[in-house]
């Protein structure tokens, strides 16, 4: 997928393939966040090597199945007596692990009504062990199918719980059964009409159901998880059985979601609802919730674009679960931009959200990325997509405590030991947390760029950041670093901002003993977050052009440019100490100086005239009292009416 910014970013991407999966697909479990389990199977013996009396008769990822004869029963013996010193004290021979043979184990039948009551015939069910998951295998639990009613298995005794799935085109209903034991032969019977509770959802406006989804997050005895999520829709909507008792084995916690958008004939400003419940602990609730101003917060958003086309937008989210597991999905819904959208988000305690759009489609090379965000009921905002100009921003972090740790930040420039890493990225607009699309092309664009890294004035890296800017080697020694990026996608659909050359300049040297805050994090090592790195003081611009239309114009005349300047996150702020600026109207050709004035604490206003019809080119400069500096030209950056 190439190189990103950010945790979000990849989130973004993954958690829309894996929506694909559960929206388009037909109902199935999905794997997501914390999910373990070992590479063990329900066949009667797995072994690693041969020549140890067991005829083997699958293989997997780390695995291979077999069984003992009772001609090679000798050999297995003998191979046991030799490992038996080596593995003493371990869970097992060598990394082998035995289970019982099926003539050992026990019958688990598994009965079913359907919705008239009688034998079910073609539906299926998932069983899973509930004391140790990967006794049934690596993908944790069997999945058989009635057959006059009834669906058989061989298992070890124990505890268990299942998921019925009971499906004939028109809706799907889930029938839980959160926990049963097996011992001996077992019979269990699943009702397809204890899946009585419809997923709904009333809200405050009209509105159209787009996308539900039920999550099953199942804890076992052993510490494993399994995450089972279920999507629906309006024409084949998602049932469930809610549940009383709570397991004594593991844990149970379920989450509801849906995603609802203006309801067909209401005219105005498009609308939709982003929407999740989080289950009580221990038990499957009735799936009916009311949305209001005590669980909504409402985001305004304002889409700009220079040329007219189709977008679609997706907010992606829900509820964390304690543990921090979660599963998010979303659809791509269509709209016309420029344009304008009001979102309404749950504020559940743990509820985070994430919005993205591109322009055309999916894979097109513009739109923008926000940061996961959390949401206070009542909360109102207003957020500003794409407003010109365009050019690199890092990453922000706006979670705190357990959502902050769930989901870290990645600063845009940090130095671990002697490397520095550098990822700012490239057309993201001016609020703080959004991101473009950086180097990504589509559509038969060439989005193209280059970059340059200095250490005091000798040149030690360069290329292009396409793929990424490789990790750069530093000397051991205090020094001034200098990092030139330039971004550019030529094309009639980007009008404004097709390119930038930003420079930033500042002072490194070794800190061995720096970390970053925990809601940060420097990367990735095998045990976890790498937090060990000291974060470069890398400026910041951020521009806001008054009177900016939605199609990226402003009326000729007078102009008023506001410039914050400051530092990336979680950097420590440095006092500014001045800023300069100047415009161009053809195209870069010719500069004039452009009057600046300082509001104090980093702000300023910049103010020059422009005719109608021009495109404005900003070249903007600022310094803070370290010694550290920011350059930036943006070519055609915003337009003036005719």
């Amino acid at each position: 997928m190439g190189h990103y910014p950010s945790w979000r970013h990849r989130l973004a991407l993954a958690t829309a393939v894996v929506s694909a999966i559960g929206v388009c697909g037909a109902a199935a479990p999905v794997m997501a966040s914390r999910v373990t389990a070992s590479p063990v199977t329900a066949a009667p013996v797995m072994v690693l090597a041969r020549g140890s009396g067991l005829t083997v008769i699958g293989s997997g990822a780390g695995y291979k199945d077999g069984y003992v004869t009772g001609s090679g029963a000798r050999t297995f013996g003998a191979v046991l007596v030799r490992r038996h010193p080596g593995d003493h004290g371990r869970a097992g021979f060598g990394g082998m692990k035995i289970t019982p043979s099926a003539s050992a184990m026990d019958t688990l039948v598994m009965s079913a009504t359907n919705l008239q009551g009688r034998p079910d015939n073609g539906d299926a069910v998932i069983v899973h062990n509930e004391d140790n998951p990967a006794l049934l295998g690596p993908r944790g639990g069997e999945t058989g199918v009635f057959q006059h009613g009834t669906a058989t298995f061989h298992v070890p005794a124990g505890h268990y719980w299942a998921e019925g799935v009971f499906a004939d085109g028109r809706a799907t209903r889930l029938v839980v059964l959160p926990q049963f034991t097996v011992h001996g032969r077992t019979t269990v019977h699943l009702a397809e009409r204890s899946a009585s509770s419809r997923l709904e959802f009333s809200t405050p406006r009209p509105a159209a159901v787009r996308m539900t989804s039920f999550t099953l997050f199942r804890g076992a005895g052993n510490g494993d998880l399994f995450i089972s999520g279920w999507s629906g829709s309006r024409t084949s909507p998602l049932w469930v059985s809610p549940t009383t008792g709570k397991p004594t084995v593991g844990t149970l916690d379920s989450d509801t979601a849906a995603q609802l958008t203006s309801a067909p004939g209401v005219t105005g400003t498009p609308y939709a609802y982003n929407l999740a419940y989080q289950g009580p602990e221990g038990r499957i609730p009735a799936q009916h919730f009311t949305a209001g101003p005590a669980n909504l917060a409402t985001v305004r958003e304002n889409y700009h674009q220079d040329v007219a086309s189709t977008g679609s937008w997706c907010t992606i989210g829900g509820d964390v679960m304690p543990d921090g597991a979660f599963s998010f999905s979303c659809r791509y819904f269509p709209f016309h931009l420029p344009g304008t959208q009001t979102q309404y988000v749950s504020t559940g305690p743990t509820a985070v959200w994430q919005t993205s759009y591109g322009e055309l489609r999916v894979v097109a090379p513009g739109g923008q990325n926000d940061v996961l965000r959390h949401f206070r009921p009542g909360q109102q905002v207003t957020q500003d997509w794409n407003a010109y100009p365009l050019h690199p921003q890092p990453d922000i972090q706006v979670l705190h405590g357990f959502l902050g740790l769930r989901f870290p930040g990645f600063p845009a420039a940090f130095r671990a030991g002697n490397t520095l890493a550098l990822s700012p990225q490239a057309f993201s607009d001016n609020y703080p947390g959004h991101f473009g699309t950086g180097f990504s092309g589509g559509d038969g664009m060439k989005v193209t760029g280059s970059y340059a890294v200095y250490q005091n004035g000798k040149q030690i890296a360069g290329g292009s950041p396409v793929h990424g800017i490789k990790p750069v080697p530093l000397s051991t020694k205090p020094s001034t670093i200098r990092f030139t990026l330039t971004a550019n996608r030529q094309s009639s659909m980007f009008r404004f901002s097709p390119e930038t050359t930003t420079t930033w300049t500042w002072h490194s040297a070794p800190r061995p003993n720096a970390t970053v805050p925990r809601s940060w994090s420097c990367g990735f090592t095998k045990t976890g977050l790498q937090r060990h790195c000291a974060v470069q003081p890398m400026m910041t611009l951020n521009y806001q052009v008054a009177g900016l239309a939605l199609n990226g114009t402003t009326a000729a005349g007078p102009q008023t440019v506001s410039l914050s300047v400051g530092h990336i996150q979680p950097a420590g702020a440095t006092r500014i100490t001045g800023a300069s600026a100047k415009v161009s109207v053809n195209d870069g050709h010719t500069f004039r100086a452009a009057r600046v004035t300082s509001q104090g604490g980093g702000r300023f206003l910049v103010r020059f005239t422009a005719p109608a019809g021009a495109a404005v080119t900003l070249r903007v400069s600022a310094t803070d009292a370290a010694g550290g500096s920011i350059s930036e030209t943006i070519l055609r950056g915003y337009g003036v009416a005719p």
